[in-house]
């Protein structure tokens, strides 16, 4: 399933997004609704019950492992100007 967010409701989606993922699961964000292999993409994964992954796929591949709520918040922040700076939406997949 895909989610089309506009870049104004990032941080909110963000928030809300943390609040309810599962252990496991994850959230890919594109800049396409039906991203290619090739394309880049930002992969937040929930490790356990305070602790995520964030995964760049783009220019430069970048892991943040192991980082709090806190850090993910600014992680992505940072990356959704270097992905997404250019762009009025992106989507965002769960898997």
């Amino acid at each position: 399933m895909s989610k089309k967010i506009t870049v104004e409701k990032f941080e909110a989606f963000i928030l809300e997004c943390v609040n309810e993922m599962k252990t496991g699961e994850k959230v890919i964000f594109t800049k396409k609704e039906m991203p290619l292999a090739k394309d880049h993409t930002i992969t937040l994964t929930k490790v356990d019950d305070d602790r995520y992954t964030v995964i760049e796929r783009g220019i430069e591949d970048l892991e943040f492992s192991n980082i709090d709520f806190n850090e993910v918040i600014k992680e992505l922040m940072k990356l959704k100007e270097k992905e997404f700076g250019d762009c009025e939406h992106f989507y965002a997949h769960k898997a």
